[in-house]
């Protein structure tokens, strides 16, 4: 095991601790017979885990170094271990007579069924010796304590240094790389938002208005060691701010908050660090009152709170009120920098600034700065070797700053290719100099999460570098551990969702980073290393690099993963002996994988967490001997080559079977009474006779009623623990509302989506499938009555309800009156085809409705408005109609002629019109009542409809699609903050402004568009909508233009003079498509003058010859397709265009790679 690893200890043993003495005073408790020794070692046991529990606690709130002091506790939490292994064997024993029981209850209840319980000699000699263990650690226990308080002076010393380091009294000027324009960003938002009276940024990230509207409080969140006091030193010490701001100050606010130190802290920092009276021996009243002297003299300050955790919320509205004060100046800053999600998101009303790690062009010229003393001395011919060998040491360190400081520092002290080629063969949390350095800064994040959450948090450190980490897996396994301790949890609450809010702990203190899949987080390195670290030898990851752990770690090991597909460092695995998880990240395609597994879980009986998924390695009959997996609680068997189980552990809460049919899962599936989450494929699901049998079951994804015996909806009767999502399909074979009712659905409390969905569900079927009042999301489809059954009239039924979709309900003609659910958010009718009329007043005025589709309602005529009492107060408030509705869709509703007035949607930021009625006409009218819309949607509209560009103030993102009638009167280039925009087959929508634009021909076309232009849009796709004749005009300046589309551009054999100059203002253009201009013959001339044009791509131009004489320099990508064969031929490697694309690196001609380096 690496040396590094025994820096550190702490931090979790009391949840160790405390699970262990909670099981032996169940054990005491219970109501059965057992020999009068056990109830002394148990009754001492409990004793002896109680006095200790007190030392781990005072040990959690500290990160031991001392080696003597990590020796300790680490046998403590061996010991605890051994003592809570016993104690399991207990409710194994049960578990495996009855097979009813659920594992994951007290032992107290789990034993009350055996009258007479008897220890075998094995288990009665390890309980004796946990004891004299524990006894002997209770007696070195005052050592203990005394050496404790040493070591954790020792620490505050260097946590001081550290917090002196990062936040001095007074900041300094310090070299940053890649934080430009965020720096930026917020100078525009503390300086030039003087004058636009705090607007917020169109980003949705800046400024935020505090309890006081004189103050700008914007909070700077991110890890530990990304650079945010950085950050926020260059923003403080920028003359733009020294400039504007009369008085600046800094406060460090530390690790234990207090509010009044924290007050005089500000105090004397607004004084310039200068005494001038100031006695820490004031009371918080003196305090305050001197700094509201203080601010009385109407300065505007900015001022930064660095390294702020959730204490200060608390008292967060007491010191915006202490620091306001009327007759000061607006635009006093608070700068405010957290680890903390929740911090940032209790000060600010807006999206706070997330600060990521540095891209590679800006970390890698700061990893030279500290490896090499400055990017000039890293490029000189002498370094080139060491250049090459940096490199590979920065690309470990995923962009974190503080990596680049610490480690860079450390390089440039060992300057030799020997020592930095060590470092590149292993991980830097292996360097002690850098673990000893790092350590400190993370100390606060991990001190500041429960011993439960840390102890969480250790275990994430077998998983391998950059791991995509699922919340519901690891929570799953975190409970089979019982690092959840069920005596903690209200009645009511599952374990799942405790172990959600300590995994949602650890996201908002940045120690996992969300990424742009839900549910899917990643761990930084730095943070990594800070779980290895705190882990006590207790976990191991074992790769072939690293090879295996040390002789004296093999018997603490107790979370082990295995990283390679070698079969010689799978021998490894017998070695382990008291392993409690085994990950195996390899393929392992040996038929002798196996058996040599069956050796290694003989050596530990104790397993609870086994993932096995994707090895190729073929099993028959597996698994051998499964005494050995007695106490096994999750297991991942999915895509390997097993083809025949033999009866699985009964103590199973979690099945992974994906890749199996229904053959080939176990045939005791069913019996598995303790399985809460059974993940196979839906082919198998649906097949798997008596499901119903497995009441514990959290999750099913989908059930088919069928009509054969186990298949049946009476399946779901006793399956009343279901959470998430539950889709019912095949209710065509459901004969009565009585057989319907007997899934009683009513009493599944839990689930929060139900799906009801078949080939054809007939009324009484639906009123026997009322679910519980608790369901948020109900989806029916095919339904075939022309109303619903009486519960979805009754809105008491449906009180909690937040989405509702009714798809393909062919008979449905009266809808229910589910606009008067005060939570509905998103509303969504699909193919309903026999509504015509909706009742305004008896439908409801939603309100607090976000989402409204309507798709492919062909016959529905009109939607009435409610009466004056209906939009005027509703049965759940008083919220105006559609009041707070943000996206309306309405598709294909060609028989729509009347709508609720579009005035209602003051708050709609997205509007999709498809092939609509005569509603439409009413679209001009309504514009300036939709001042936030953001995006709009308008396609395959026959209407004659005139648009003005001038009250689309907020609009980013444009599609107007197939639109004949559509016009602007003035010209497309008065989007201002317009994105996005794709305008096709819209023939008449510049007309109108195309007089204006020749009376001013004589004008110089560039200065003209210099001076308008939609000067934000990024992204364009159009055809002769807006690219024929002289309709470019009318777009304007589009510097910020990144991708322009061009599609079907008729009646051009090449661009005009005018055009050509067009062209060359697009200085950001990344990416030009020309597409299906049938006569185009020449490319714009101005192409080669083009800097930023990375990507050309050239389709069905059947005119196009041959290419310009010259092409973007910094061309990457060329891609030619359906053209003329004259074309493809002179851009061979043989034709005269050749030399002109030779320089591009990627080619492809025709369906072929030409040219790919």
């Amino acid at each position: 095991m690496a040396a590094a690893m025994k820096l550190v200890a702490g931090g979790f043993l009391s949840a160790v601790v405390d699970g262990a003495a909670s099981k032996a005073a169940a054990c005491l408790e219970s109501n059965y017979n057992m020999q009068e020794r056990v109830k002394e070692l148990l009754s001492e046991l409990e004793t002896k885990l109680t006095m200790v529990k007190a030392i781990c606690e005072a040990a959690d709130n500290w990160l031991i170094t001392n080696t003597n002091l990590v020796q300790w506790l680490r046998l403590l939490h061996t010991t605890a271990q051994e003592a809570e292994d016993a104690l399991d064997e207990f409710q194994v024993e049960e578990a495996s007579i009855t097979g009813k029981r659920k594992v994951s209850e007290l032992i107290v209840s789990s034993l009350r069924s055996l009258k007479n319980l008897v220890i075998p000699d094995r288990d009665m000699i390890r309980l004796e010796q946990v004891v004299k263990t524990l006894t002997q650690l209770c007696a070195t226990s005052n050592t203990f304590l005394e050496l404790l308080k040493l070591d954790d002076y020792k620490a505050n010393q260097q946590q001081a240094r550290v917090a002196g380091e990062a936040t001095s009294q007074l900041p300094i000027d310090v070299q940053v790389f890649g934080r430009e324009e965020i720096t930026e960003f917020i100078l525009q938002m503390i300086i030039g938002s003087s004058s636009h009276d705090h607007e917020r940024s169109s980003g949705g990230t800046g400024k935020t208005r505090a309890a006081r509207d004189n103050i700008i409080v914007l909070p700077i969140v991110g890890m530990s060691g990304v650079g945010k006091t950085t950050l926020a030193q260059v923003v403080y010490n920028h003359a733009e701010v020294k400039k504007h701001f009369q008085r600046r100050a800094w406060v460090y606010v530390l690790e234990h908050f207090s509010f009044k130190r924290t007050l005089q802290e500000i105090l004397f920092s607004f004084n310039g660090y200068e005494d001038n009276g100031l006695d820490s021996c004031d009371s918080m009243e003196a305090t305050i009152t001197k700094l509201r002297s203080k601010n009385c003299e109407g300065y505007k300050f900015f001022l930064v709170l660095d390294n702020v955790w959730e204490e200060i919320c608390q008292q967060w509205s007491t010191l915006l009120t202490v620091l306001s004060d009327e007759a000061r100046q607006c635009d006093s800053v608070l700068l405010v920098t957290t680890q903390n999600q929740k911090v940032a998101q209790t000060i600010a009303r807006v999206r706070p600034i997330q600060l990521k790690a540095l891209p590679w062009e800006s970390f890698w010229p700061l990893f030279q700065y500290y490896a090499f003393g400055g990017t000039e001395v890293a490029q000189q011919e002498d370094n080139c070797n060491m250049l090459s060998i940096g490199r590979e040491i920065a690309m470990k360190l995923d962009g974190l700053p503080l990596a680049a400081k610490v480690i860079g520092n450390l390089l440039r002290c060992r300057f030799s290719q020997a020592n930095w080629r060590r470092v590149v063969d292993s991980d830097w949390w292996n360097l002690s100099d850098a673990l000893q350095e790092i350590l400190p800064y993370l100390r606060v994040s991990y001190q500041h999460l429960s011993p439960q959450q840390r102890q969480c948090f250790a275990f994430c450190s077998i998983f391998p570098r950059n791991y995509l980490f699922d919340k519901e897996r690891i929570v799953q396994m975190w409970i089979a551990h019982d690092f959840i301790q069920r005596k903690h949890i209200a009645v009511g609450i599952k374990p799942e969702d405790v172990g959600r809010q300590c995994f949602d702990a650890l996201v908002d203190s940045s120690l996992f980073q969300p990424t742009i899949v839900d549910n899917k987080y990643v761990m930084h390195d730095l943070v990594r290393g800070l779980a290895i670290a705190v882990s006590v030898d207790q976990c191991f990851l074992h790769d072939e690099r690293a090879g295996g752990a040390s002789s004296q770690a093999l018997e603490n090991v107790h979370h082990l993963s295995l990283q390679t597909g070698s079969l010689e460092q799978c021998q490894e695995l017998h070695k382990y002996k008291n392993l409690r998880t085994l990950l195996l990240f390899g393929r392992f395609e040996s038929d002798a994988f196996f058996p040599l597994l069956d050796g290694m879980l003989r050596n530990s009986p104790s397993l609870r967490v086994l993932d096995l998924s994707y090895v190729e390695a073929l099993g028959s009959g597996w698994p051998n001997n499964a005494r050995s997996l007695r106490k096994l609680r999750f297991l991942d068997l999915s895509f390997t080559r097993i083809t025949k189980f033999k009866d699985l552990p009964v103590n199973l809460q979690v099945l992974h079977l994906r890749g199996y049919d229904v053959d080939s899962l176990p045939q005791n599936i069913t019996k598995l009474s303790n399985l809460r989450h059974l993940f196979v494929d839906n082919s198998a699901l649906s097949n798997i006779p008596g499901i119903g049998q497995l009441t514990e079951l959290q999750g099913l994804d989908g059930f088919i009623a069928r009509k054969g015996q186990g298949f049946t909806i009476r399946e779901l009767k006793n399956m009343q623990e279901l959470t998430g999502q539950l889709c019912i399909r095949g209710l065509e074979n459901v004969r009565s509302k009585e057989e319907a009712m007997e899934a009683r659905m009513m009493g599944k409390k839990h689930l929060c989506s139900l799906v009801i969905e078949g080939r054809k569900v007939p009324k009484f079927v639906l009123e026997g499938l009322q679910p519980h009042r608790n369901i948020q999301e109900l989806t029916i489809k095919f339904y075939q009555d022309q109303n619903f059954p009486h519960w979805v009239l009754q809105l008491d039924n449906l009180a909690n309800l937040v989405h509702v979709n009714l798809e393909s309900c062919i008979g449905l003609s009266t809808l229910p009156p589910l606009g008067h659910l005060p939570l509905l958010k998103l509303f969504s009718l699909r193919k309903l085809p026999s509504v015509k009329h909706i009742d305004g007043t008896s439908f409801g005025g939603f309100p607090s409705l976000e989402e409204l589709e309507f798709h492919w309602l062909e016959k529905l005529e009109d939607w009435t408005e409610p009466d004056e009492a209906t939009a005027a107060a509703h049965v759940y408030g008083s919220s105006l109609f559609l009041g707070c509705l943000k996206k309306l869709h309405l598709v294909n509703c060609l028989s729509l002629r009347q709508f609720p007035r579009l005035p209602h949607l003051s708050a709609l930021k997205e509007l999709k019109i498809s092939n609509p009625g005569n509603y439409i006409l009413e679209l001009p009218n309504c514009l300036q009542v939709l001042a936030c819309l953001t995006t709009l949607n308008i396609e395959y509209c026959q209407h004659s409809i005139v648009l003005s560009a001038h009250q689309f103030k907020s609009l980013e993102n444009l599609e107007l699609i197939k639109c004949e009638g559509l016009r602007l009167v003035d010209g497309f280039q008065c989007f201002c903050k317009l994105r996005s925009a794709r305008v096709e087959g819209c023939p008449q929508l510049l007309s109108d402004s195309a007089s204006s634009v020749s009376a001013n021909l004589g004008q110089n076309l560039h200065e003209k568009q210099q001076q308008q232009g939609v000067k934000l849009l990024t992204h364009l796709r159009t055809d002769d909508s807006l690219m024929n004749g002289d309709y470019f005009r009318m777009i304007g300046n589009l510097s910020s233009l990144c991708k322009l589309e061009m599609y079907n551009i008729p009646n051009t054999t090449h661009f005009s003079e005018d055009q050509d100059l067009w062209f060359q203002q697009l200085t950001s253009l990344k990416c030009l498509h020309i597409h299906g201009s049938l006569t185009l013959q020449h490319l714009p001339s101005s192409l080669a003058v083009l800097p930023s044009i990375e990507e050309l791509e050239l389709l069905g131009l059947h005119n196009l010859h041959s290419l310009p004489d010259a092409l973007p320099p910094k061309l990457q990508k060329l891609v030619i397709d359906n053209c003329t064969g004259d074309l493809i031929i002179t851009v061979s490697k043989d034709g005269s265009d050749w030399p002109k694309v030779v320089h591009v690196p990627y080619i492809f001609v025709d369906g072929t790679v030409v040219q790919n380096i």
